[in-house]
């Protein structure tokens, strides 16, 4: 595997290392998806994984995907996230889902495939080459520990780093539900387009459909992203007497 020239985001990795270090949290980049299959079963019981990043589905070497854990002092994972590369060349990322979007599906939902859709909006029609899909995103928020600590921002642009050190991609992009976008979960982690109405999934028990925006980021974003300072943590709230 060939790392891309590590001067891009120098000072970004050096800040982020250093806040990481002060939670106490470890880092670790896999390759294997298996034993990344096998962590999830421990860390995230009711969790399946995406099918994005499913080994029994997808053939993942070291040049093609990776995920990344991140483990509390008490060994405990609190985070995790995965990418993949996708070869565009030539085409573009609309005519890839348009062909391929049944490979992106919420987990663990029972899916009538035939009425499914993808919409193809303008970000996609534009996108083309060496693309980066990033999903599996997930910070545990079992205890309270890192609310308002900003670790979910510095850990995507952490992942957006890592691809550009791995692939140095065109573009990346993620799918997110809607129930979670309107959370400003894409604000927070640094998407800076969306495509709206991208992905409309409904479920094969004839609930309402569940809708979902596409993100993502170009290649000059992700620079861009990179400079910016890491806002310092919340402030606890007090709460009234």
């Amino acid at each position: 595997m060939t790392f891309h020239n590590m001067h891009t985001g120098e000072r970004f990795v050096a800040t982020s290392l250093r806040l990481f270090a002060a939670h106490n949290l470890t880092l670790r980049v896999g390759y294997d998806f298996d034993q990344y299959k096998d962590l999830l079963r421990s860390a995230r019981p009711d969790h399946t994984i995406g099918a994005p990043f499913d080994p029994e589905r997808h053939d993942f070497d070291d040049a093609s995907a990776f995920w990344i854990a991140a483990t509390d002092p008490d060994g405990t994972v609190m985070h995790t996230q995965a990418l993949k590369l996708i070869d565009a060349t030539g085409s573009t990322l609309a005519s890839y889902l348009k062909a391929n979007f049944t490979d992106f599906p919420p987990p663990s939902i029972p899916l009538d495939l035939n009425q499914s859709n993808y919409q193809a909006g303008p970000g996609a029609q534009r996108m083309t080459g060496r693309l980066a899909y990033h999903g599996e995103f997930w910070i545990s928020d079992d205890t309270g520990r890192y609310r308002g600590s900003g670790l979910s921002t510095v850990l995507a642009r952490y992942g957006f780093w890592m691809a550009t050190q791995h692939w140095n991609p065109d573009h990346v992009f993620a799918f997110i539900l809607n129930a979670v976008h309107y959370k400003g979960l894409a604000a927070r982690t640094g998407w800076m387009h969306t495509d709206p109405a991208a992905l409309q999934w409904h479920p094969a028990d004839g609930r309402p459909p569940i809708e979902t925006v596409m993100a993502y980021l170009h290649r000059d974003d992700i620079d861009y992203l990179l400079t910016l300072p890491i806002a310092r943590p919340e402030a606890p709230q007090k709460r009234a007497a």
